[in-house]
């Protein structure tokens, strides 16, 4: 019997990264990636953004011990609205 299920176990867990990049649209913390949201956009808010730095990195605390089989990551989308 195979128990995994496909759930997101870090949803809306305490999420932490070296410093967040901040732009005229806001600063992206490490809460928004796994805040549910499925925006791509940097006007959005809803993407995670490591400031400028040589090793970024990104972690989420889980809680609890987990063996974890799968991690899926989106790219963020490069979108930035036009001004005519």
């Amino acid at each position: 019997m195979d128990a995994r299920l496909n759930v997101n176990v870090a949803l809306k867990r305490p999420a932490y990264q070296a410093g967040a990049y901040a732009d005229q649209f806001g600063t992206y913390i490490a809460d928004y990636a796994n805040d549910g949201g499925h925006g791509t956009g940097l006007v959005d808010l809803s993407c995670a953004h490591t400031d400028l730095t040589t090793n970024p990195w990104w972690a989420v605390d889980l809680g609890v011990a987990l063996h974890v089989y799968g991690v899926k990551f989106t790219n963020r989308n490069m979108y930035y609205p036009r001004t005519y």
